[in-house]
């Protein structure tokens, strides 16, 4: 049995390069992302179980004291290549946080000194968490000078002693050689509603959630819209800084021409979770995503979702939390049979209310997570085939690199299988030591 993350003291430190992560901790989710809000989610829950953390962040500029907000003590370390001395910096915020557990959960050049720091330190680990589906292949992870950030990142994904998946899906979609080291660990929803919104109190037909950039591809609700102009629609989320000006005063101006769309731009979280607890149904409209929290927020409301092509690890068909579409036809159809037939509305509610307590609670996400923390390091032997191993009796103690055997008759490392050199395979022990392997909890 894994120890508990409560009870425990353990020092943690996050890595958020910017400020979203920051932002959120203060109370102004108004312009973060899904990962940025899921780290300083969990940055806050584990210092209210009585942990020690801290959260580095910035932009390279590093000039901000230190602060501490929801109990997390915020360094402004991040490092950026255009100020080199920032690389330097950041490698000692990291080592004077002395951390038991080093968290980033978005792609960055310098995932791999986290991991360097761990195994330098020998009692950090370094853990990454997966925050979009495009994450687990480097190459898919960027859209700008590939060449140089999808090795990088790759490279810190290499020296991540566990990887986070928020789905099955995600572990599926990463190399083999790092689907040995991945757990799912669900996202953290804080509260929940104590039971589902009442149908008939809603004003709102069909709500749409998302920072506004093109994956998330506002157009198709907006023709949705367009084509259902007895309904009730919304839209909440700012625009994305790196939208094409045109695009936005192409949306805007559709937007302000559809009678039957209120726009409210980005709010705080308690606005966006009045206005979905008065809505008929969300609408996710995505391209890709991860795990998205809007989901993950209506759900705890019991309100369903209608999603055009995102089904995250096939949970919204296989638990009936709500429809996948698959055509902007269908989806219009889907959102027209939850608006009105509302005996199903309040089923499924039930069903997605119920799904997220039981899943995505502080509770539930702090026992998915404690193998990372806890498990010891697999066996050699069962690594190199990615197999599972039996718990280990000493699960909860902290793991000691082991000394190799050496001949007695020249005292160096034996030489393995192959042929290989000595130097080659005290790399690859240290590969294989580094590696964890826990069955998904899914």
């Amino acid at each position: 049995m894994q120890p508990s993350l409560k009870g425990q003291s353990l020092r943690w430190c996050f890595f958020s390069p910017g400020r979203r992560a920051l932002d959120v901790l203060g109370g102004d989710s108004r312009t973060s992302g899904g990962a940025e809000a899921q780290v300083a989610y969990l940055a806050a829950a584990m210092a209210g179980l009585g942990h020690k953390v801290s959260l580095i962040y910035g932009d390279g500029s590093q000039h901000c004291p230190p602060t501490e907000l929801a109990s997390v003590t915020c360094i402004d370390a991040a490092p950026r290549w255009r100020k080199p001395a920032s690389i330097a910096a950041f490698w000692r915020a990291l080592k004077g946080a002395s951390p038991d557990v080093i968290y980033a959960r978005l792609p960055s050049d310098f995932l791999v000194l986290q991991g360097l720091l761990g195994r330098f330190d020998g009692r950090a680990r370094f853990i990454y968490a997966l925050a979009h589906d495009d994450h687990c292949r480097p190459w898919h992870a960027y859209s700008y000078k590939r060449w140089l950030h999808a090795p990088l990142y790759a490279l810190g994904l290499q020296s991540a002693v566990a990887i986070l998946a928020q789905h099955e899906g995600q572990r599926a979609r990463l190399a083999r050689r790092l689907q040995g080291r991945t757990i799912c660990v669900p996202n953290l929803v804080r509260s929940f509603a104590p039971a589902p919104r009442d149908f008939e109190s809603t004003s709102i037909d069909a709500i749409w959630v998302a920072q506004i950039r093109p994956e998330k591809r506002l157009e198709s609700f907006l023709d949705l819209a367009t084509s259902a102009p007895d309904l009730s629609c919304s839209v909440v989320g700012g625009f994305d800084p790196t939208l094409p000006a045109a695009c936005r005063v192409e949306l805007e101006q559709r937007m302000l021409s559809l009678s039957n769309v209120t726009y409210w731009g980005p709010q705080p979280a308690d606005v966006v979770m009045s206005l979905l607890a008065r809505s008929k149904v969300l609408v996710n409209t995505s391209s890709g995503e991860g795990f998205p929290n809007s989901m993950l927020e209506a759900w705890s409301l019991g309100v369903p979702v209608v999603s055009l092509a995102v089904d995250p690890g096939g949970i919204i068909t296989q638990q009936g939390i709500g429809l996948l579409s698959g055509s902007d036809v269908e989806l219009c159809n889907d959102v027209r049979l939850l608006t009105q037939r509302a005996a199903l509305n309040d089923q499924i509610g039930v069903r997605a209310l119920a799904y997220v307590k039981g899943r995505h609670s502080l509770e539930a996400v702090c026992a998915a997570l404690s193998p990372a923390i806890f498990a010891p390091p697999l066996q050699p032997a069962s690594i190199a085939l990615n197999s599972p191993e039996k718990p280990s009796h000493d699960a909860g103690k902290p793991s000691q690199r082991s000394r190799p055997s050496r001949h007695r008759c020249c005292r160096t490392p034996p030489c393995p299988e192959g042929g290989r050199s000595p130097h080659r395979a005290a790399f690859a022990r240290r590969q294989r030591e580094t590696a964890l392997h826990v069955p998904c909890p899914l």
